[in-house]
């Protein structure tokens, strides 16, 4: 601010010597004397005549006015202001208090709500949170922006000097321009602005014009005013709003939400200075992108929405459905086209309008060659249908030709014909038959049969209407695919396609070859009746035909060349003593523990524990376990009897080994287990001769609900014994390892029908004796 303050000092300075002058020497003027209500009448006068800040200095010299005396008036005004209509203030203080004022305005934002489901084309403009037509001011100054009070103006001078001014066009319309003085600007064009400004620079700045300047300057725009519009007539939120100055129409509709239902799209009025100086239609800007309508608005503009006058409803074959505004003389066409056109499903041979009149509703059926010069009213519910899916003129060909699909169907063609645009039959094609589905006028169908081969030889043809079918199955469509099977000692067993000339030694191959367990002398073939013979009812159902190969699959040994049928099944028998190596373990109190191998069917445990060089001292026979795998049970445990088995060798207690078989003999056991339902189950130490009652009373007796008649001994080896009698128990015999267990007598549930019943059928009994008795008597 100190450049405008250094500026008007000098103005004030310059014409107070000046006013003094016409009473006495300039050079005898002490300024420190002159009054301050001189120094503002000068200063005042100065702003009246317009005079420069050179005009002046030179006239100030020119009375002999000295650089001290320059210098004092600097200072004298330094301690005043300005006057404005008779009251003092200060220029500085004025001239920030206005860029103040224009930067606390603030433009006003949209109030009105989103409604994106309206069927009135045009309004989602105006309903988009993404399209908010905001002004954008980080532009370049256009050179046609009409510069008004509140705009801030930036100079940058370079060069030979340099200096920067950042100046508020007051409410005279004016910059002041430190050392130069106020400049009017307000009205002009940027680009005239900014002549003025450099040509009011050159009085300071004198290298700055010429051909060969050495001081240059730019002129920019900084933050810009703000304008006020009004809104009114049929809009969603009417009302005053404070825009941007390079604000637009369609920035007003948008904070405003735009026209309202029953608003015009089409018929907005700009009113400026009680004028309509343009009438906008959106429908320029939708339709063709036409920028035209989104004029710049000017501070005071009003934009009126008057109520719409004519609007149609347009649905069905258009690429845009809804309500669309028409203005008068506007036809038919016209609407499709803002509809965006018909869709390519359209049926254009006609289009209906619905219109109500005062006696009801009427329907128009409007040909395409009228749509151009039909006349729409208020109202108008236009419709259009989609085209029906049948064709004209298509016949279709399925099946063994190259190319299946739909043809034209051009007139005379023949099926012949048709074959050959679909490049002929393939060559797995069905001779003796084919069929051509044709629909009747009611359509229902009719089948038209023909012979392939005489079609494509040339002795007949038929003639081909609208929408036949022809049909050409290939000959292994209409049979059973064939096969063969083979099962049994091969790599890969399974379903194999048949092919003529397959022979036995082709099925092996194609079945991976022959298992190492495989017996390929003997190889059972199980083959389907003939036709014939199938024809024929008898107790044969198949043929059984027996052969033999060389495992290396040789072309020509033995029965390798057996031609098969289809249908035949191959099966590769198991040689009668294969098998595959077996092994048993044995675990535990063995001299040598690990896996041997069962070499022989008739090996037994015994044998398993001889191989394994006999058992350890502190092996404890009598809780020895056998686990054993079967693919019917699985995984299971065996009770056997290790101290009988060794007592007496291969007796029914000495089990034959199976592959897999695992033996275990543990040490010694020194404890016996109490579960179940006593009152501390756990272990305790075992004592020979005792039975299961003894151990029970060392856990603490029975529990409350013990099932004492249940009572069980579970022995190391995997069996079990069960407490027997009645009213005299007798407990089972413990041995060390074992396991006794009490169970838990289930709980009564306390259901007195059990009851009822009970009583029921003994009152049924006790009428069915008396009655008897009666009888008898």
């Amino acid at each position: 601010m100190k450049p405008i303050l250094s500026l008007t000092l000098a103005l004030f300075f310059m014409c107070t010597i000046i006013g003094s002058a016409n009473a006495q020497d300039v050079k005898s003027v002490d300024v420190k004397a002159v009054p301050q209500s001189d120094i503002q009448k000068a200063q005042k006068a100065m702003q009246d005549a317009g005079l420069s800040v050179d005009d002046a200095a030179n006239m100030a010299r020119q009375k002999g006015a000295t650089e001290q005396q320059i210098n004092e008036f600097h200072s004298r005004i330094n301690e005043g202001g300005t006057v404005q209509d008779g009251v003092i203030s200060d220029p500085v203080q004025e001239a920030e208090s206005q860029v103040e004022e224009q930067q606390n305005v603030e433009s006003s934002t949209r109030t009105a709500g989103f409604d994106i489901r309206g069927r009135i084309f045009g309004a989602y403009l105006f309903n988009s949170k993404n399209l908010t037509f905001e002004p954008r001011l980080n532009i370049q100054t256009p050179k046609t922006y009409e510069i008004g009070i509140g705009d801030q103006v930036l100079i940058h001078i370079w060069g030979n000097s340099q200096n920067s001014y950042q100046l508020t066009v007051n409410n005279n319309g004016q910059v002041l321009i430190p050392d130069v003085g106020p400049v009017y600007i307000a009205g002009l064009t940027f680009d005239n602005a900014e002549e003025k400004i450099k040509q009011r620079l050159t009085e300071i700045y004198a290298d700055m014009g010429g051909a060969s300047p050495g001081t240059f300057a730019q002129v920019n725009m900084g933050q810009l005013r703000s304008i006020q519009v009004n809104l009114v007539g049929e809009v969603v939120t009417p009302g005053t709003y404070t825009l941007p100055v390079t604000a637009t129409v369609f920035n007003g509709l948008y904070l405003s939400g735009g026209p309202n239902n029953i608003g015009s799209f089409r018929n907005i009025k700009l009113i400026r200075d009680n004028k309509i100086v343009q009438t906008i239609d959106i429908y320029r800007f939708l339709v063709y992108a036409d920028p035209e309508a989104n004029v710049t608005l000017k501070d005071g503009d009003i934009l009126f929405i008057p109520p719409v006058e004519k609007r149609v409803e347009i649905t069905g074959e258009f690429k845009r459905e809804g309500l669309f505004e028409l203005k008068e003389g506007e036809m038919l066409n016209e609407l499709i086209r803002f509809a965006g056109g018909f869709t390519e499903n359209a049926y254009l041979a006609k289009t209906q309008i619905l219109r109500k009149t005062q006696q009801g509703q009427q329907i128009l059926d409007i040909r395409f060659p009228d749509i151009s010069s039909t006349p729409l009213v208020n109202g108008d519910v236009v419709r259009n249908s989609t085209i029906i899916e049948s064709f004209e003129n298509r016949v279709t060909i399925a099946g063994s030709v190259y190319r299946p699909g739909e043809y034209e169907l051009t007139e005379g063609l023949t099926l012949s014909e048709l074959i050959l645009k679909a490049d002929s039959l393939t060559p797995d094609a069905f001779q003796a038959r084919g069929l051509i589905t044709r629909y009747n006028p009611d359509l229902s169908t009719t089948a038209l049969q023909f012979n392939v081969n005489e079609i494509m030889s040339g002795k007949s043809d038929i003639l081909l209407q609208k929408e036949d079918v022809v049909t050409i199955k290939s000959h292994f469509e209409l049979k059973e695919a064939e096969y063969i099977t083979v099962t049994g000692e091969v790599l890969k067993p399974g379903q194999f396609a048949w092919s003529d000339g397959l022979n036995l030694g082709g099925a092996i191959f194609l079945s991976g070859g022959f298992t190492e367990g495989a017996d390929s002398t003997f190889i059972e073939i199980s083959r389907r009746l003939s036709y014939a013979e199938a024809a024929t009812l008898s107790d044969t159902i198949g043929q059984t035909i027996v052969a033999n190969m060389s495992r290396g699959l040789e072309i020509g040994r033995n029965n390798a060349n057996l031609i098969l049928q289809p249908y035949d099944q191959v099966s590769v028998r198991r040689a009668p003593n294969f098998r595959q190596n077996e092994t048993a373990f044995i675990t535990g109190e063995v001299v040598y523990a690990g896996a041997y191998a069962v070499t022989n069917k008739k090996m037994r445990i015994s044998d398993l524990v001889k191989m394994a060089g006999g058992i350890t001292p502190q092996a404890y026979l009598a809780g020895a376990t056998l686990s054993r795998f079967s693919g019917e049970l699985g995984s299971e445990s065996v009770a056997i009897d290790l101290v009988s088995i060794l007592k007496q060798p291969y007796n029914e207690a000495d089990l034959f080994l199976n592959n897999g078989d695992r033996l275990n003999i543990p040490e010694f056991m020194q404890t016996v287990k109490i579960t179940g339902n006593v009152q501390n189950p756990y272990s305790v130490v075992f004592k020979s001769g005792q039975n299961a009652k003894f151990y029970i009373n060392q856990a603490g007796g029975f529990a409350d609900r013990s099932d004492k008649k249940r009572t069980y001994v579970r022995y190391p080896n995997g069996t079990t014994e069960v407490t027997k009698g009645i009213v005299f128990k007798r407990y089972p015999e413990v041995i060390a390892g074992s396991q006794v267990v009490v169970p838990q007598k289930p709980e009564r549930t306390g259901d007195s029908s059990r009851w009822i019943a009970w009583v029921s059928v003994l009152s049924s009994l006790a009428l069915s004796a008396a009655t008897i008795v009666n009888l008898t008597k």
